[in-house]
């Protein structure tokens, strides 16, 4: 499949990574050393009704009802305090008809598909448990700092949900490497994931991993064909500062896991500058606020849905 021509370098690496590397040599890279996990089938053909603009929400009902635990999760979110809606909710399509829509429902269904393609532990800080909190939470933030800045909600809300998977690729192919990464997440709470992660895989046999997980789920993204946001958030979201391709819903993401360290969720510590990541989207201090406040009053209902998902 190919690559869209405007990639960025990675120059800013140390070490055995010094060389600049775009995302095609990271790819090319990575497919030599390991296995790479295809898309899962019901997550790739729900995203094949996501890029048909006539599909209906019965074409989607059926194609997650194949899955009987993904339809009752489904459900189960769209009868959830957090939706506000109040009627009967007993099947996927009423699930898009009445509460969620169609674009919500296929976003969440494709990345409960999608993370079946793992196989990473549900404890700790980097486990299943943790990323689907995390999840989540950067995902309807992200949403609603689109709405306040003229990027799309429901793509926000899709690329703050996948954004992580890279940290899900090195668990499955670097199960003992990935324990080891969890344990230093939990010791070292002042050092950033970039440096951890330059600690378990700066070594020459394990350069295209200390890349970082962004840089690698961004790949994998791509060669899973989903839309150039969503690359562009997985990719870049470990990044400082970023302008270019896609720049808004990078920014919402990045801005997203920053005021989320607030409150101890996420895998990165380190506190951002979140005043200049702010700027970068237009937005002022009350508009962080508002978004914030609208995270605090279903926060409940964040933490019932991640259990549910993990």
């Amino acid at each position: 499949m190919p690559f869209a021509p405007r990639i960025e370098p990675f120059s800013a690496r140390k070490g055995p990574l010094a060389a600049e590397l775009t995302l095609d040599d990271v790819a090319a890279r990575l497919q030599k050393l390991y296995r790479l996990p295809p898309m899962p089938a019901l997550a790739l053909r729900i995203l094949e009704l996501t890029a048909n603009p006539e599909a209906t929400a019965k074409q989607l009902a059926e194609v997650i009802e194949l899955d009987p635990s993904m339809t009752s999760q489904l459900i189960r979110y769209a009868r959830s305090a957090l939706l506000g809606y109040r009627g009967q909710i007993n099947s996927v399509q009423d699930a898009v008809a009445r509460v969620l829509g169609f674009e919500r429902v296929a976003h969440v269904a494709m990345g409960i598909a999608a993370v079946k393609a793992f196989d990473v532990p549900r404890e700790g800080p980097l486990g299943i448990d943790q990323f689907w909190r995390h999840s989540l939470y950067c995902a309807f933030l992200s949403a609603s700092l689109a709405r306040r800045c003229g990027a799309e909600p429901g793509m926000a809300y899709m690329c703050g949900l996948l954004h992580n998977f890279g940290l899900l690729l090195i668990g499955h192919l670097l199960p003992a490497e990935y324990a080891r990464l969890s344990e230093l997440r939990e010791t070292q709470p002042e050092a950033s994931m970039q440096q951890l992660e330059q600690q378990i895989f700066g070594g020459a046999d394990q350069s295209m991993v200390a890349v970082g997980h962004g840089t690698i789920g961004g790949v994998l993204h791509r060669l899973w064909n989903l839309p150039g946001p969503v690359i562009k958030a997985a990719a870049m979201h470990q990044r400082g500062e970023y302008s270019g391709e896609h720049q808004l819903y990078v920014n919402a993401v990045m801005l997203a896991n920053a005021l989320l360290k607030d409150i101890g969720i996420g895998d990165e510590l380190v506190p951002d500058d979140t005043d200049a990541l702010a700027a970068r989207l237009g937005l002022e201090q009350r508009d962080l606020e508002q978004a914030f406040a609208e995270v605090a009053d279903v926060a409940d209902d964040l933490d019932a849905m991640a259990a549910a998902l993990s």
